[in-house]
């Protein structure tokens, strides 16, 4: 059987997750930035903790 690697989007306070898991890197990227869990300090977070300004 073989591994397969899949990716979530977690934020990096709390540890919740954004729905769904990625077949690559790069989708969960775009899912992270479409989604708003990027903040200015490049971290990954959720709206709750989330220190960008809401656009």
């Amino acid at each position: 059987m073989p591994i397969t690697a899949t990716y979530q989007v977690k934020c990096d306070v709390c540890f919740d997750s954004l729905d769904g898991e990625y077949d690559t890197r790069e989708d969960a990227e775009h899912a992270r930035h479409a989604n708003g869990w990027e903040d200015t300090d490049n971290r990954t977070a959720c709206p709750a903790h989330n220190t960008s300004p809401a656009t």
